[in-house]
């Protein structure tokens, strides 16, 4: 259940393949919050200011219990590898987005920003 949420937390992340070892993302934190509004705001709370499912032509019917993104980064268990393995996974009924490893990448370097932000 909690590796369910974390990814429905990890939206766009959720579609997300591969896995990069180490403790340390390469990704660009401004073009992950870019790709998180695009394709994870439908469901996720991206930024703490915004509201769940803020998205226009959202389809699932409220309440969606997907995570917000700063819930997941303040997780204690959470550290860019564990972002990276989680959005190698099919999280159902997360959809299936096809991101490239970058844009992967920089999703869990955006969601790292938010440690220690109120969710």
């Amino acid at each position: 259940m909690l590796r369910a949420s974390l990814l429905t937390a990890a939206c766009a992340l959720a579609t997300l393949a591969g896995c990069a070892g180490g403790g340390q993302t390469a990704g660009d934190p401004g073009k992950g919050h870019a790709l998180a509004e695009h394709w994870c705001s439908e469901c996720h709370r991206v930024s703490p200011t915004d509201p769940s499912g803020a998205r226009a032509g959202h389809v699932l019917p409220p309440p969606v219990e997907a995570p917000d993104f700063a819930a997941v980064a303040n997780r204690p268990d959470t550290d860019p590898a564990s972002l990276e393995r989680f959005t190698g996974e099919l999280h159902l009924p997360m959809p299936i987005y096809r991101l490239s490893d970058g844009e992967r990448q920089d999703i869990v370097a955006y969601i790292l920003t938010l440690k220690s932000v109120a969710p």
